[in-house]
């Protein structure tokens, strides 16, 4: 099942899930309800309207008339009111993604300064796994916690964290590490962190029911008369609310075991070393911390865990968020001879070192093959990554060191939209010195010079890494760095695809929208979205409209439906944005079949151009859809 088929099953299980939880939220409105309109008829509320009803009555007419259905729907709805708009609340609060959950448990961002060896070498192992992936890199969060754990969250890969307790740093070594992150990266790629986000505003809708009860039996200003009704009515809130709580984390946490199962083999498949997450595993087995927190609160957050975040005493088998470790060690390492790893401080230790070298033209057919395969990572991928980012490391050591400085990571940007005109660069030049702090472009002419003798592709990996540190700006800061790549890219009265590839990129992954429409739209119903990017594309590298219409056509050959050709003139940079927006809401069995339609417009006797795979990739990214680069550059 590659990186599609698993974003097609994680909305089946999120669709499964949001009916299996409508039905038990449906049974427990109802269920409140009757107690509720019960204890108001046992409590008096009715005493005058039923003195004198006649005993000889059937016994459903007396409960007609003792259950009022006006006043059951009325309660009913006021509750259902008070579970959605408590969902709602907590989707807003989670809408930054991953960095509210980060946030939340106390965590401190890598990205940016890396003040130890060991957090150094667990930035390196994320970018590495990103760009073997084909997405920009997360954010990595160290949170403050002696347990060996890490998670991942977000809605999406554009707003996807990594978090890494301190326990993992220091009794992992990097070959365990690598097998940890992983088994994260595959929940990024599976789909599951959307999932665990939306169980978390969930169950916190129904928590909202215990905890009305519990504002009731506070109140105090009900009347004598009343007091036992409310007290009553508190009570019975409570008891149905904690009911409902617990009934929803046996729903998390069946559905968080088999994701766990699934993130396990995922790991081995990345890393072809089932030994690296299986030790880490034993190690957590083998230390009296184990990986429960402490400091933290991590009930609503345990099912997004590497492992069992809290202690169950009571029903484990049906409160574990997780399988038990041996039963997870033995589907990785069926040789176990049982015993767990007593654990010790890990040394560190230096990636791999060898040269690497770019092009400036792929073959079609293996741009196919990689978004095919986007998000699997082969046996070769992760070390060729290893190999490129210790290369780029050795030869680049400044710029690789200072890719983490917002003024630097800004300034990347910068120098990738400067135009290759000398007089327009010029112009461009002394916008950015008119516009911005003299600190930010000193840095950026020194990014300038240190590109010159950075490969093609190796300054797709350094954007990669510099996305994530861009995200810190804030509102402010970023509507004026938006504003300023929109004067650089206009400077010469016109927008280029790249330029607008490029812009698009930067802009979705600094502000990604967290909470998206569905995924439900066919290709087909797309065709004027689709027929204005490929007509853009088609206009890429070549010399005339006969020619650009000509490549059109390969799009419609793979599409296998017709298409309206739209000649430059009636494209616009709103327009391809708004058709690019339009797109990210095909089904993800979809995607993958526009991007070869589109590799097939800008293929020139079956090669894709530097120029051309880098707007591709731009435009695959901003659809999150991984596509590696390692494996094309040959």
């Amino acid at each position: 099942m590659n990186f599609y088929e698993h974003q097609q099953q994680a909305r089946v299980h999120t669709g499964r899930l949001m009916f299996l939880f409508g039905m038990a939220l449906c049974a427990l409105i109802l269920l409140t309800a009757f107690v509720i309109a019960g204890m108001g008829y046992v409590f008096g509320f009715y005493n005058a309207r039923f003195e004198s009803y006649d005993t000889g009555q059937p016994i459903w007419e007396i409960a007609a008339r003792v259950f009022d259905w006006q006043y059951l729907g009325s309660i009913a709805l006021a509750i259902m009111a008070v579970v959605l708009l408590a969902s709602l609340f907590r989707m807003l609060q989670l809408s930054s993604g991953g960095r509210s959950i980060a946030e939340q448990l106390g965590g401190r961002l890598l990205n940016t300064h890396p003040e130890t060896a060991a957090e150094k070498r667990l930035l390196n192992i994320v970018e590495e796994m990103a760009i073997a992936s084909g997405i920009p890199v997360p954010s990595v969060y160290l949170i403050e916690e002696a347990a060996i754990n890490a998670f991942a969250a977000g809605y999406q890969p554009a707003d996807a964290i990594i978090g890494v307790t301190r326990g993992t740093l220091e009794h992992l070594n990097r070959d365990e590490l690598q097998g940890v992150i992983a088994h994260e990266f595959s929940h990024i790629f599976n789909g599951d962190m959307r999932l665990n986000l939306r169980l978390i505003a969930l169950i916190y809708g129904v928590m909202v029911i215990a905890l009305s009860g519990r504002l009731l039996l506070r109140g105090g200003h009900h009347s004598r008369k009343d007091r036992g009704a409310v007290i009553g009515a508190g009570l019975v809130l409570i008891v149905l609310g904690y009911v409902g709580v617990f009934f929803g984390n046996i729903i998390k946490a069946a559905i968080s075991r088999q994701r766990e199962f699934l993130a396990d083999a995922s790991a081995v498949q990345f890393t072809r070393n089932n030994q690296g997450i299986a030790s880490a595993l034993k190690k957590i087995g083998g230390i009296s911390a184990h990986s429960f927190w402490q400091q933290h609160d991590a009930d609503e957050v345990s099912h997004m865990l590497f492992a069992q975040g809290i202690e169950f005493h009571f029903l484990n088998g049906l409160m574990a968020t997780h399988p038990p470790l041996a039963t997870r060690i033995k589907r990785i390492d069926p040789q176990w001879d049982g015993q767990f790893i007593a654990t010790t401080i890990a040394a560190d230790q230096n990636p791999l070192s060898t040269s690497a070298t770019g092009t400036s033209a792929f073959v079609a057919d293996d741009v196919i093959n990689a978004i095919h395969h986007g998000g699997e990572l082969n046996d070769g991928v992760v070390a060729q990554a290893t190999q490129q980012l210790s290369h780029i490391r050795q030869q680049y050591e400044w710029l690789c060191e200072q890719i983490h400085n917002p003024y630097v990571a800004c300034g990347l940007v910068y120098v990738l939209l400067l135009d290759q005109n000398a007089a327009i660069r010029e112009r461009q030049w002394q916008d950015l010195i008119q516009h911005q702090h003299p600190e930010l472009v000193k840095q950026t002419r020194k990014v300038e010079q240190s590109l010159q003798r950075v490969g093609p592709l190796q300054v797709f990996f350094l954007l990669d890494m510099a996305l994530p540190i861009m995200k810190l700006l804030s509102d402010a800061q970023y509507q004026q760095y938006k504003q300023q790549l929109l004067r650089l890219i206009k400077i010469d009265r016109k927008v280029e695809l790249r330029e607008w590839a490029l812009f698009n990129l930067v802009d979705y992954y600094c502000r990604p929208t967290a909470i998206q429409q569905l995924h439900s739209a066919s290709l087909s119903q797309r065709k004027p979205a689709l027929a204005k990017l490929l007509s853009a594309l088609a206009n890429v590298g070549v010399s005339d409209e006969v020619q650009a219409k000509a490549a059109f056509g390969s799009a419609e050959t793979e599409l296998s439906f017709s298409l309206r050709w739209y000649p430059l003139s009636e494209l616009t940079i709103q327009s391809l944005s708004e058709a690019l927006q339009q797109i990210r809401q095909i089904k993800p069995l979809e995607k993958p079949r526009f991007l070869k339609a589109c590799v097939r417009v800008v293929q020139h006797d079956n090669c894709v151009e530097l120029q051309e795979l880098e707007i591709i990739r731009c435009i695959a990214q901003a659809l999150d859809c991984p596509l590696p680069m390692l494996d094309m550059a040959q």
